[in-house]
């Protein structure tokens, strides 16, 4: 099912793709990048990794270290790139290590396809892979088993021709979770595909197309943002849950039952709408202002923001919006999209294939001591 509800219409412009202006889909290719004693731009899941030495003294490489041993980098690449995808690699493998190289389309965990990476001596290898369907995000990981020595000097992958993949057989993108970009309901675990159709014809899958589909005690609203290479999800809300500075569609969604920009895109529960929500003298007003590139989006309206006026109890934004100067609740930091976030690692990836900044803003769900 194919639906086109207006909220959803903004969702479209994070569904663009990123790889750089080569068309590389992974970031530090040549694990020159270490933090310390780790790769900066690749995650250990499991085992251990090691700096090592290739056949250029000058150009190190990562040794997986251990009887099993697996590292991964999930790249924003996503249909709107491309269909083709172009793997180069060289590698020190030995006859008793089995290397693989998985693809999980959607980062979602369900690998579509693996490829094993044949034993060598710093012989380059280059493959193609055709990807069949809409998608949006990709997980590589890199794993070896057993106890023999391997070494990667490089892996690539880089968006290609599509007649380059002519004659392999792709891997599928299906069952694509919510905010992961589709053109069909059936390409949706829900079975829903929203959007305007837009240049590229690419909608977004969601989770519920309306509050008549999540009962009477939800509405359909914003879930908590589950990948940086996917949209924040649209799927049945509890009514009422969310907190002061928490992000939203509907009023519903909120304990306040008041949301910004309620009903046209993403916005924040807020604690007044308008001025006549707060006390005589008062006025309702951005609670963070403005950062040095102007006003940050989305962010919730408080009674006399900034101004040091509210008494004990009071709902607030930021320590300034307190008599007291302390505003007791949970620190609230977001990406430049708005999604909340721990790390610049939840955010999504610029065109150099860097994690966005995940900036602390000031409080949310406060309230004055």
């Amino acid at each position: 099912m194919r639906v086109s509800p207006l909220f959803i219409a903004a969702l479209a412009v994070s569904q663009m793709g990123a790889t750089d202006c080569g068309g590389n889909a992974l970031r530090d290719p040549g694990f020159d990048l270490w933090c310390g004693d780790g790769l900066c731009a690749w995650k250990v899941e499991r085992g251990d990794v090691a700096k090592v030495s290739t056949w250029n003294q000058g150009d190190p490489g990562v040794e997986l270290v251990g009887d099993d041993v697996a590292i991964e980098q999930l790249s924003p690449v996503a249909s709107s790139d491309g269909s083709c995808l172009e793997f180069s690699m060289i590698a020190n493998i030995e006859s008793t290590a089995q290397v693989t190289l998985a693809i999980d389309i959607f980062g979602d965990g369900s690998i579509e396809h693996s490829e094993t990476i044949p034993t060598s001596n710093w012989a380059p290898l280059t493959f193609e892979l055709p990807i069949q369907g809409v998608y949006g995000g990709i997980r590589f990981e890199l794993a070896k088993v057993g106890t023999g020595k391997a070494v990667l000097a490089q892996i690539g992958a880089r968006v290609v021709d599509r007649a380059k993949c002519d004659h392999f057989a792709p891997a599928i993108a299906s069952n694509a979770p919510n905010g992961a970009p589709c053109a069909v309901g059936t390409d949706c675990a829900s079975g829903l595909c929203a959007g305007d159709g837009g240049i590229f014809d690419i909608g977004t899958c969601i989770g519920c197309a309306g509050d008549a589909s999540c009962g009477s005690d939800a509405s359909c609203g914003y879930g908590p943002p589950e990948s940086p290479v996917r949209t924040i999800p649209t799927e049945c809300v509890a009514n009422g849950v969310k907190e002061l500075g928490e992000t939203c569609l509907k009023n519903l969604e909120c304990a306040s039952h008041i949301c910004t920009a309620a009903g046209y895109g993403l916005g924040a529960c807020s604690s007044c709408g308008t001025d006549a929500d707060c006390a005589s003298g008062e006025s309702c007003g951005l609670a963070w202002g403005e950062s040095a590139f102007g006003v940050i989006f989305p962010q919730p309206l408080v009674c006399a923001p900034l101004q040091h006026l509210g008494s004990p109890g009071t709902a607030c934004a930021s320590n300034e919006d307190c008599a007291s100067s302390v505003c007791n609740g949970t620190e609230r930091k977001q990406c430049d999209d708005g999604r909340s976030c721990a790390t610049a690692a939840n955010c999504p990836v610029n065109s150099n294939l860097k994690s966005g900044a995940c900036t602390t803003l000031g409080v949310q769900g406060g309230s004055c001591q």
